[in-house]
């Protein structure tokens, strides 16, 4: 019975570790931490690259990017493909032709604004498919190490009752 026990505390301590490690380390992929400029902007209308969008850096913050519109078309919405909103940037403003982000949680990959504009023709296209932004790193959360820490601790409470039930 008390082997059992034991076992039963470890599992415990192990779920009650994980889920503190979770919470813990959620605060520090903080969506509202800036990050430091990208390296490379691509401006695109409907999966095309274009002259038709405009991009300004903000001068005191150069992860605020301001994108517009200049085209003859009628303007629906904005999407940037290979990034996540809330994860790599945030929507600052959005008004007419143009909207503001700022990206966030250090990211340091290519940025494509595509502004999806209606056709002449009624219709209106988008990209096929998202471009990877070549970023195939995570976030360094030590969420594996505390996972990792946890087990060992499991692994010893489960030794530490066998070694006592021998005895």
């Amino acid at each position: 019975m008390k082997k059992v026990t034991s076992i039963l505390l470890s599992l415990v301590m192990v779920i009650a570790l994980c889920a503190m490690s979770v919470s813990a380390y959620a605060a520090v992929v903080s969506p509202e931490k800036p990050t430091k400029p990208s390296s490379n902007i691509t401006v695109q209308v409907n999966g095309n690259e274009t002259s038709d969008v405009v991009y300004e850096r903000d001068p005191q913050d150069p992860t605020k990017i301001t994108f517009t519109y200049t085209g003859d078309g009628e303007l629906t919405g904005w999407e940037f493909p290979g990034m996540v909103e809330g994860e790599d940037y945030i929507i600052i403003s959005q008004d007419g032709n143009s909207i503001t982000i700022q990206l966030i949680n250090d990211y340091d990959g290519d940025v494509v604004a595509n502004a999806i504009v209606k056709e002449k023709k009624g219709e209106t296209t988008t990209s096929q498919q998202p471009k990877p932004n070549g970023n195939n790193k995570s976030p360094k959360t030590g969420a594996a190490t505390a996972t990792a820490v946890a087990v060992a601790g499991a692994g010893i409470a489960v030794l530490a009752a066998l070694k006592k039930r021998n005895d």
